[in-house]
């Protein structure tokens, strides 16, 4: 059976069992990097959305927002976005999420944070970090702790 067969079926298994389905929307201008995060999250059943910056996260949430007029639904569950990259890095991400008081979890993605930019972040609301690459072990944990 091919992985999307597999995953159409777990799917379509969780709505009929009326089981809320998580979309996670997965930015990084690392294209290598954003397929084995979003084909990690596929196989741990979220659906997955996208982006390879700041900006064009913001311009697919704003969209998926003008589909959903009166915002009953989630269009998302979680954003998780690379701390670092060009056009829109994902602190310019989080931070024009709050200014534009789109309220949801995020998590940071790095390489390398800072004790003091981690903080900083903490007292913005940030939902959590993880050190890349994360493992699915380190990545389910923090998505059962934010999510459920």
């Amino acid at each position: 059976m091919s992985m999307n067969l597999i995953y159409n079926l777990a799917n379509r298994v969780r709505i009929m069992s009326n089981e809320r389905i998580e979309r996670i929307l997965v930015v990084d201008d690392n294209l290598p990097m954003r397929k084995a995060l979003t084909e990690t999250l596929k196989y741990m059943k979220y659906e997955t959305l996208e982006a390879g910056n700041g900006l064009e996260a913001l311009e697919l949430i704003e969209k998926l927002r003008a589909g959903d007029r009166d915002h009953h639904s989630p269009v998302l569950s979680l954003i998780m976005s690379d701390l670092s990259m060009p056009v829109m890095d994902g602190r310019e991400l989080f931070s024009e999420l709050i200014k534009r008081k789109i309220d949801l979890p995020f998590v940071m993605l790095s390489g390398y944070l800072a004790a003091n930019a981690l903080d900083d972040l903490k007292g913005m609301g940030l939902s959590g970090w993880l050190q890349k690459p994360a493992d699915i072990e380190q990545i389910s944990t923090l998505l059962d702790k934010i999510l459920k």
